[in-house]
């Protein structure tokens, strides 16, 4: 026990910083879109590529750790994290930025699965409930942290340092492991590995996961996307008919007999997902719809962070006294609260109804984690307890990934129908416009409709995106109107006094200019005044109709899907009635 609680700083440390890194970038992108200049579907690809490559991985680093040394594997893992976080804060563009994504996530693929293992080989059956939900918390932690921490640091050192940061944290990390977890002379199992199986299972879950992430941009009926479904569910069959079958399996399919994995399964798939939800949605909503700056919301995400943190603490203490089936049920009813909370989240500056479906999140999550990660290892140790820390492991990315599917294809529909809304209200309050002339009314509408583009299902600064037009009129032409006005005037004098214009006295004629020229000019900046003034209201309707339509289109999403959590309860009986120690 001494010796654990030197080693799980370390493992804490490792986990805290590859967990962070899945969500952290949510918060920074439109900043490092500017920088690169890419498009964000482009950009997206450095969030992709890490959850992707992380999933795939996790399942054959767990076997890999156990031939070469585990401690020498989670040592290497945190070499490549930080130097992968290294180059990403370097990056002078996208493509070395995906690279180095790339790297970062398969350090990451090392740590996780195995750093769970090494906690639980260190301590007694009495304290494994604890280590358990120590590691496992501090995952979900670092995923709700992810946007909070990237808001802080890209508001005062900019986006580069939202990567730079992880490298002092992984190189003190590196000086302390030496000390706490023996590199030399380490103990290793020669065990077989089931390369086949390992093909297999990363075949299946990177086109599930390309599948499921890009199925929005390209299409979830296009061939490409049809095709990464139909090859994960093939490889996913030939997975279980050869682990069924080989001697040295990389997943041993007896774990499936447990009860408690069984449930756990199910709850740590759905408790990630609608974490993911919010770790997706929020940010984005926060600053691009309500206009708050990056530091503002992430401080408004903190709540749930603390919450978790605390929950996840408390639920290790107390799990045994429980019963185990309560604690679940309870966490996924508080998860159902919150996203009906966060259905109905007001439009003005008061964020109370937000903490407290932050809050609610996070007791939510941190009641359905820890168990469930707790009660995944309970019936295991071995080498099934490394096989059943690499399930668990993938399923929280499969709910990450489901969450980045599901809610970003619902607000891309909801963002369509937003900006249709927007746009129809657009063209008839134009149509409405009294001191417009058609022509100036149909150059508007061309310029609503581009800005507003259904077909495009951006978000970033759609509303302040909506600007102004503008009407002057040119020197020359205010000149030109004058003179006509001034001509008419002569002549209409003219023909009152019976006389040629020619014969009209000279100082006359000046008087006349000088009148005309002001009463046209007074006349023509008075109906531009209130001719701006029209279309600035109107601009300004616009942009309050956009950002209540957008409010309601991400809102609508959390809406949408709050009867899951509550559909979840059916999972419960998965569970045994009480974990037998």
């Amino acid at each position: 026990m001494n010796k654990l609680k030197g080693v799980l700083p370390v493992l804490l440390l490792g986990n805290l910083l590859c967990m962070m890194d899945v969500s952290i970038m949510t918060i920074v992108l439109p900043e490092i879109q500017s920088a690169f200049g890419e498009s964000l579907t482009e950009l997206s690809w450095a969030l992709n590529v890490y959850t992707i490559i992380f999933a795939t991985l996790i399942i054959p680093f767990g076997r890999l750790a156990e031939r070469f040394g585990q401690n020498k594997f989670v040592f290497a893992g945190l070499v490549v994290f930080g130097t992968g976080s290294l180059l990403t804060g370097m990056a002078p563009n996208l493509t070395w930025m995906l690279i180095a994504r790339t790297i970062q996530s398969v350090g990451a693929a090392a740590i996780i699965p195995t750093s769970m293992v090494i906690g639980l080989d260190l301590s007694s059956m009495a304290n494994r409930n604890r280590v358990v939900a120590a590691l496992a918390g501090v995952q979900g932690l670092a995923v709700a942290l992810g946007p909070t921490i990237g808001g802080i640091v890209a508001q005062y050192f900019g986006w580069r340092w939202v990567f730079f940061i992880n490298v002092p944290l992984v190189v003190l990390d590196l000086l302390v492991f030496g000390f706490v977890l023996p590199l030399r002379h380490e103990k290793t199992t020669h065990v077989k590995i089931d390369w086949l199986g390992a093909a297999l299972s990363m075949i299946m879950l990177f086109s599930l996961s390309l599948g499921l992430i890009k199925g929005n941009d390209w299409g979830w009926q296009s061939p490409v996307i049809l095709s990464l479904f139909a090859l994960a569910f093939i490889s996913f069959l030939l997975f279980l008919f050869w682990e069924r079958h080989t001697k040295v399996p990389m997943v041993d399919l007896q774990l499936f007999r447990s009860r408690n994995f069984n449930g756990s399964s199910l709850a740590l798939v759905l408790c990630n997902f609608f974490l993911g939800g919010m770790a997706v949605l929020l940010p984005t909503f926060l600053t691009r719809v309500h206009g708050t700056s990056e530091l503002k919301a992430a401080l408004l995400m903190t709540p749930y962070s603390v919450t978790v943190m605390i929950t996840v603490i408390l639920t290790s203490l107390v799990i045994k006294r429980i019963n185990n089936k309560v604690i679940v049920a309870v966490g996924f009813l508080l998860m159902g609260v919150s996203y009906l909370l966060l259905s109905t989240v007001p439009m003005g500056s008061n964020y109370h109804q937000l903490i407290l479906a932050d809050v609610l999140l996070g007791l939510g999550y941190g009641l359905v984690a820890a168990t469930a990660n707790i009660l995944a290892v309970a019936d295991f140790h071995g080498s099934r307890l490394t096989s059943s820390q690499s399930v668990a492991n993938v399923l929280r990315q499969v709910g990450m990934v489901l969450a980045i599917a599901v809610f970003t294809t619902l607000l891309t529909s909801n963002v369509t129908q937003a900006k249709r809304n927007t746009l129809a209200d657009a063209q008839t309050q134009v149509s409405r416009l009294a001191n417009v002339t058609t022509a100036q009314k149909n150059t508007l509408t061309r310029k609503l409709r581009r800005k507003l583009n259904p077909n495009s299902t951006t978000v970033t600064a759609t509303a302040a995106t909506v600007t102004s037009p503008t009407v002057t009129i040119s020197a020359a032409t205010r000149q030109q109107k004058a003179t006509m006005a001034y001509r008419q005037a002569i002549q209409q004098l003219a023909t009152v006094k019976q006389v040629s214009p020619s014969l009209i006295p000279q100082v006359t004629k000046q008087q006349i200019h000088h009148t005309i020229t002001l009463a046209v000019n007074r006349k023509i900046t008075q109906k531009v005044q209130q001719l701006n003034q029209e279309l600035a209201n109107l601009v300004h309707t616009v942009r309050q109709a956009l950002k209540h339509h957008l409010n309601h289109a991400f809102l609508n999403v959390f809406g949408s899907l709050s009867w899951l959590p509550f559909a979840a309860l059916l999972i419960v009986p998965v569970f045994k009635f009480r974990r037998e120690d």
